[in-house]
């Protein structure tokens, strides 16, 4: 029987795959959330600020911590689930009336950058209403927590912290409005020299679901994180939610590879078109005509080869010597 799988969608493969025997009107969303998905991140930390305070200063270890008083976005709205290019990041303001801007970010993603670099400045724009002054202006903070390696030519740093600074003299900065904080979490897990409320949350962050190695942590937040993540579990709602987000993720994910693919196919055979009519080009202004067998060969032929044979009219002074000793 043929294989049908490369024409099935990532979600029928994940229906077949998680289905008991004998169900087929509904499956049942696995045991345990994880923590890096987006959905359940944010129904986490936008329920229970004090852990998010506790994240963010793990994150930023600043002399003063902050205190997140407000979640300005608390609502995961029905399209969020589907949808595959929306972003649930977190926005919430701390006691100072700073704006955070919280992500967890699974996979790599084009355009990212862009993306984080226009949040934060809308973030910032926003604030104002006409007629307002700039002095009421308050810092917007973007803290994203990637499960990859986003410079992975840099092995011996994971947490970037960007702002506007002068290129010669970075210590002089152009009013701290605007930061990005990012957190490469595995490459950080590498690392043994990590504060260890920071270790204990990129523990939690990457491995919620391995019983022992949370056992092993003993950071008072990240053990109620942990308890609350119990509790979020059995809410078969968000866990339904929290399966279709990630059949969605997986979808576009394998709906991207198989257009990459095709467009590499169409690409190389665009290519091998164009060097054979160059070929058969030069063949007939050098050599008058071209004979049935190498007409056949030529049909048959790879773009390399039809590439190498092209090369070959500069030196051949009799069509033989194009194809080789095979002619």
């Amino acid at each position: 029987m043929p294989d049908t799988r490369s024409s099935q969608t990532a979600s029928e493969l994940l229906f077949h795959t998680v289905a008991p025997v004998g169900l087929v009107d509904r499956i049942l969303p696995p045991p345990g959330l994880r923590l890096t998905n987006d959905l359940v991140f944010k129904a986490l930390f936008s329920r229970h600020l004090h852990l998010l305070s506790d994240l963010i200063n793990a994150v930023l270890q600043w002399p003063e911590p902050i205190t997140v008083v407000q979640v300005l976005n608390p609502d995961i709205l029905p399209q969020h689930i589907n949808g595959k290019r929306i972003v649930m990041d977190i926005l919430v303001r701390d006691a100072t009336e700073a704006v955070f801007i919280i992500e967890m970010q699974v996979r790599r993603e084009e355009p990212w950058p862009e993306r984080n670099v226009y949040y934060l400045a809308r973030g910032l724009s926003e604030q104002l209403q006409a007629g307002q002054s700039y002095d009421g202006l308050r810092p917007v903070i973007g803290i994203s927590l990637l499960a990859h390696d986003l410079f992975p030519d840099h092995p011996q740093q994971a947490l970037w912290r960007l702002a506007l600074r002068d290129e010669q003299t970075p210590a002089i900065c152009f009013k701290e409005a605007l930061q990005l904080h990012i957190m490469e979490l595995p490459k950080a897990e590498r690392f043994g020299d990590l504060p260890p409320d920071l270790r204990a949350w990129i523990t939690c962050l990457l491995h919620n679901l391995d019983e022992a190695a949370m056992n092993q942590i003993t950071h008072p937040p990240v053990q109620e994180a942990l308890q609350h993540l119990r509790t979020l579990s059995a809410d078969e709602k968000l866990r339904w939610a929290a399966l279709q987000h990630d059949i969605a993720m997986l979808d576009e994910r394998t709906a991207l590879s198989r257009a990459t693919r095709k467009g590499e196919q169409a690409g190389l055979e665009q290519g091998r078109q164009v060097a054979l009519a160059t070929l058969n080009e030069l063949l007939l202004r050098k050599f008058s005509s071209i004979p049935a067998w190498a007409q056949d060969r030529i049909s048959t032929a790879d773009l390399n080869t039809i590439q190498h044979w092209t090369l070959n009219i500069l030196d051949a002074d009799r069509i033989e010597a194009v194809f080789g000793p095979a002619a």
